[in-house]
């Protein structure tokens, strides 16, 4: 499947890459925003970049607020300490 094979890639190699990207990209804005694809392909490109970006946030924020459910479930009356290795992907600004 198209799909299946393009995820599986680590970069984008032609043109046919460049279209899943940017579908997986609308499907990504329509999830998180409940609105059909249609309507995420009528945005203008600064809406579709704005949107994108506050989607994947949340995504990803989503995604630290569950493994840390998790991460308590697991932890059970035991006292539980988050470490933020964060930083270790920061480069330098100075």
């Amino acid at each position: 499947m198209r799909v299946q094979k393009f995820l599986s890639k680590d970069k984008i190699d032609s043109e046919s890459d460049l279209t899943s990207q940017v579908e997986l990209w609308a499907y990504t804005i329509a999830k998180h925003y409940s609105i059909s694809l249609l309507e995420v392909y009528s945005m203008p490109p600064h809406l579709f970049k704005q949107s994108l970006v506050w989607a994947m946030v949340a995504t990803e924020e989503d995604k630290k607020k569950t493994e840390h459910s998790k991460q308590q479930a697991k932890a059970g009356d035991r006292e539980m300490v988050s470490l933020d290795y964060s930083f270790l992907d920061w480069e330098g600004t100075e």
